[in-house]
């Protein structure tokens, strides 16, 4: 790894040790120097001490910034930061001046540094890298901005708040969720444009040695043709899910539930009362490269599924019964025209969830009013008429149809011998660890919509809170 030169400030004698290894640990103490340029004249707390504090705040629950210094009154700030520090001296505007110094010095940069010196200093490896995406509303109104920098815009809100403009959060985690890389974008960025970005900057990050053993582990926003192309180019083992409008998923799925060779995973669920999964061993071919494609059922049929299905089911029958009603009150010259009628009908549901089938009758009657004649048969006719007949639904078929859509393909250039495919579902399913860091990125009770006026210091704590999932 091409790790930056990260040189501790000197600390006051007699700087409690409450929070020292966690300063150790992630380089906030270090942010004074060389990282960010500071005066120490006129300023009692350091910028890096400021940042300390923010993130401790954080940690324990979050208070807005303005209001932090009300909070330190019933807080020991001497044993946080070291003595001499005063609660008055951490203000809201020295708190985004302290954002404002981590903004210039590149947050990016800075997030990466803590990073790296938490990963040297207690021996953590990065075997696998987990990655994803999220996003966080921002409160106050921002003037539309171009270039470089992060800009709040309109964008997917995965908070569900469509009256704020968002801003995206990335983050990648090692097997036990200790992250190492994250960044602050514009909320207009989608998944897999931050997913061809990240790519590069991994590549830009590590020499090439790490590439051999790395296996990089992220959603379905990253299968992009573009991005497999990049993937192969960077010599980056990954393991994503396939989305199914691939047609390789279609086609790995046909052929696993034609093979019938299972392989049984056990539970990967973290519930308890999660079914057992099973696998099966594909391969596809997507722009001329060969995948391997591991295609993963569960026991228990998803619910979504199941409804979906239903609703296939439900809608194939009302339209079977409307035009069965139609051909039923139809008049045909003779049979001949009625079985053809019948022949078409039955053409139609042939890929369809319901068999259908039907008789032609005919019906003799007489062509002129009042009583008949004794030569009957010239004013008698017999036409045909169709009498259709929909069938039930095939259970099997039906359970089947479900499993089929419970099912995903997981797409990956790890070889068999290094991963098995219950390791590779595994490691998949590892995906919770980043996600953790999501749900308390997007707390309510920690944090609501972001309000910081300025977007460069909106920029900066974003990477606070990155640094406080570290």
């Amino acid at each position: 790894m091409k790790i930056p030169m990260i040189e501790p400030t000197s600390r006051p004698v007699g700087a409690a040790p409450l929070f020292r290894p966690l300063a150790d640990a992630i380089g906030v103490v270090s942010i004074g120097h060389p990282l960010v340029a500071w005066d120490p004249r006129p300023c009692r707390v350091s910028p890096g001490e400021r940042i300390l504090l923010m993130l401790w705040d954080i940690l324990a629950g979050k208070t807005p910034l303005y209001r932090l210094a009300e909070r330190l009154t019933t807080t020991d700030v001497a044993m946080l930061v070291g003595q001499g520090r005063r609660p008055e001296d951490c203000t809201d505007d020295s708190l985004g001046r302290a954002l404002d110094k981590l903004h210039r010095a590149g947050p990016a940069k800075v997030f990466s540094a803590w990073a790296l010196a938490a990963y040297a200093h207690d021996g953590i490896t990065l075997e696998t890298g987990h990655f994803d995406t999220t996003s966080r509303s921002v409160a106050g109104a921002f003037a539309a901005r171009e270039g470089p920098g992060v800009h709040p815009a309109s964008g997917d809100s995965q908070d569900h708040r469509p009256d704020l403009q968002p801003i995206r959060m990335t983050l990648l985690v090692n097997r036990e969720g200790v992250p190492l890389f994250g960044t602050v974008e514009s909320g207009h960025r989608s998944d897999k444009t931050l997913n061809a970005a990240r790519i590069d900057r991994l590549v830009q990050a590590f020499t090439p040695e790490p590439w051999r053993d790395l296996i990089d582990v992220a959603d379905s926003a990253l299968v992009t043709r573009p991005n497999l192309a990049q993937l192969e180019r960077a010599g980056i083992r990954f393991v994503s899910r396939c989305p199914e409008t691939f047609a390789a998923v279609a086609a790995a799925k046909a052929a696993a539930w034609a093979a019938d060779a299972w392989i049984p995973v056990g539970r990967l669920a973290i519930r308890v009362d999660g079914a057992p999964d099973w696998a099966s061993e594909q391969s596809g071919i997507i722009d001329g490269r060969t995948y391997r494609l591991v295609v993963s059922r569960s026991s228990a049929g998803d619910p979504r599924a199941q409804r979906a299905v239903d609703r296939a089911i439900a809608a194939d029958r009302d339209t079977l019964e409307r035009t069965a009603r139609t051909l039923a009150a139809e008049t045909f010259a003779c049979e001949a025209d009625a079985q053809a009628a019948l022949d078409r009908w039955r053409a139609t549901a042939v890929e369809g969830w319901h068999p259908v089938s039907g008789t032609v009758v005919s019906r003799t009657h007489q062509t002129r009013r009042g009583r008949p004649r004794k030569a009957a048969d010239a004013d008698t006719v017999t036409p045909g008429h169709v009498v259709p007949t929909v069938g039930p639904v095939d259970e099997t078929r039906r359970q089947r149809a479900v499993a089929q859509r419970s099912a995903f393909v997981l797409i990956t250039t790890v070889p068999a011998d290094r991963l098995s495919a219950a390791e590779l579902l595994a490691e998949y399913k590892g995906q919770v660890h980043v996600e953790r860091h999501f749900h308390f990125l997007k707390d309510p009770l920690l944090v609501d919509a972001l309000c910081v006026k300025q977007p460069e210091r909106l920029e900066a704590l974003g990477y606070v809170w990155l640094g406080a999932c570290l």
